[in-house]
């Protein structure tokens, strides 16, 4: 019994809710090293990152420190890899800004348009 009622008991294999941020993932903060601002950029933990590169966990994880001691962009297809997904990502929502730029154009347009004839009949 709590204060809250009768305390029903949990079933068996029944554990705690999966949270959609592993606790052994602390979220990323802006004054964290090269990797982890890179993944606030993206709003990715390393483990979507690497499931985004379609690479090892291991592989997102182990670049930790300052830039200059990581591994090196020439002979690391890392890099290339988190370039080429980041210029696809960019892309897509210079893409989308595109056009939802132009769809406000068109009916801000449409819209002065409709608000001429309004005054023209009065």
């Amino acid at each position: 019994m709590t204060d809250l009622g009768p305390h029903r008991k949990r079933k068996a294999g029944a554990g705690k809710a999966t949270t959609a941020r592993p606790r052994s993932e602390p979220a990323p903060h802006s004054d964290d090293d090269f990797m982890t601002r890179i993944q606030l950029a993206l709003e990715m933990t390393p483990r979507q990152l690497a499931s985004a590169l379609e690479l090892p966990y291991s592989d997102v994880i182990d670049r930790e420190g300052p830039r200059s001691a990581m591994s090196s962009s020439v002979t690391d297809p890392f890099w290339n890899d988190l370039l080429t997904y980041v210029n696809s990502k960019l892309a897509g929502y210079l893409a989308v800004k595109e056009e939802l730029e132009r769809k406000f154009r068109l009916d801000q347009r449409a819209h002065i348009d409709r608000l001429g004839k309004v005054r023209d009949r009065h």
